[in-house]
């Protein structure tokens, strides 16, 4: 499954709105913190998803640009199992037809291989599934 143009969170109203008003926890090396948002007309998918490196902690531009990637590429293979659960709710669920945006800042202060990046990913996708 592709990771699609209308799939990124661009907006800077809804960024800044995730970060005043948005739940958020950790699941090493990954912090996530997300939002329900108001769907747009166009909104094809439940879930806008961003990445983000500190520049204080990776100097190199290289460097966070491998980590990005490392992190959309790891969301992209695992997306499926969030989908379905969000599909899989019943009717009379809270969670039912609700768009959520999700900013994915990555807190490790080295820079990992992959798979752990994907173990935090999946551990991420597990936890809001729990606490959503």
């Amino acid at each position: 499954m592709k990771f699609l143009k209308e799939e990124r969170l661009k907006s800077q109203k809804t960024i800044s709105r995730i970060f005043k008003e948005g739940r958020s926890f950790t699941c090493y090396p990954l912090r996530l913190v997300y939002a329900e948002v108001e769907p747009t007309a166009d909104a094809v998918f439940p879930i806008q998803f961003s990445v983000t490196v500190a520049k204080r902690n990776f100097k190199r531009a290289v460097d966070r640009n491998v980590l990005r990637r490392r992190i959309r590429e790891a969301y992209r293979l695992n997306k499926v199992k969030l989908y379905n659960f969000l599909q899989a709710l019943p009717e009379d669920s809270a969670m039912k037809n609700k768009h959520y945006a999700f900013m994915v800042m990555y807190v490790a202060k080295e820079e990992l291989p992959f798979d752990e990046i994907e173990k935090g990913i999946k551990k991420m996708i597990y936890k809001f599934e729990k606490t959503a």
